[in-house]
């Protein structure tokens, strides 16, 4: 008779611990988010949401730390701190507004019909890039160390992983741009231009955005394409 395998698989899971002198400092736990605590058949996924956690720090000073652990040997006590109460820290953008370098720039479609505007920034402060999208909707502000679905892998189901910040041109004002408004100016004229010289007609966005673009602005180094 065939010998059967009953052994269970490793299962990996995340701990956290809030940095001492830190806004959760004290506080430590289990990685959970969205309500259940998470849990991954392999390490390089538990491995690669901390890669995201830690990129999506928007300060000097993350809120969290992070180990990847065996859960099925793990001995740690049966708490858990969660992704939404690291963020509400790590997603407080804390740098220099104008401490950033324009790196490339793309634009097209998204495949649905909507046009979109992309310019890649560095922010030298965090070693870290942002991608800044601008479409007639909205803009959106996501880490730039996801390659979109490019190598097949589901990459679009870790948007919510790597999303920094969005504003919708109808139900915000630029002032909630905070330290994003000068490179979130940039890109959207960017955008504008590239749909008056491909398009040939003018960004319709409400006037309050529109006047953000008209704001003087001294001419930056050429930058390189995104494609």
């Amino acid at each position: 008779m065939e010998q059967i395998k009953t052994t269970a698989p490793p299962v990996y899971v995340i701990w956290a611990e809030g940095w001492t002198d830190g806004p959760l400092s004290g506080q430590n736990g289990y990685l959970a988010e969205n309500g259940a605590r998470l849990f991954f058949t392999g390490k390089e996924a538990a491995e690669l949401k901390i890669h995201d956690l830690r990129n999506g720090c928007l300060n000097k000073h993350p809120a969290a730390g992070y180990h990847c652990i065996n859960f099925n040997g793990s001995s740690l006590p049966d708490q858990d701190l969660t992704v939404e109460a690291i963020r509400t820290y790590d997603l407080q953008p804390d740098f220099d507004p104008e401490d950033y370098v324009a790196t490339g720039q793309a634009y097209g479609n998204t495949g649905g019909g909507c046009m979109v505007g992309t310019m890649a920034f560095r922010l030298p402060s965090l070693d870290r890039s942002v991608w800044v999208n601008c479409s007639d909707e909205g803009v959106v502000i996501t880490s730039a160390d996801c390659v979109w679905n490019e190598d097949h892998s589901g990459s679009w189901k870790r948007y919510e992983d790597v999303l920094l910040f969005q504003a919708d041109f109808q139900a915000s004002q630029p002032e909630d741009l905070g330290a994003w408004l000068p490179m979130v100016r940039e890109a959207l004229r960017y955008t504008a231009e590239q749909e008056l010289s491909r398009l040939g007609k003018t960004l319709k966005i409400p006037a309050s955005w529109q006047s953000l673009m008209d704001t003087p602005q001294p001419a930056g180094p050429e930058m390189t394409s995104l494609c």
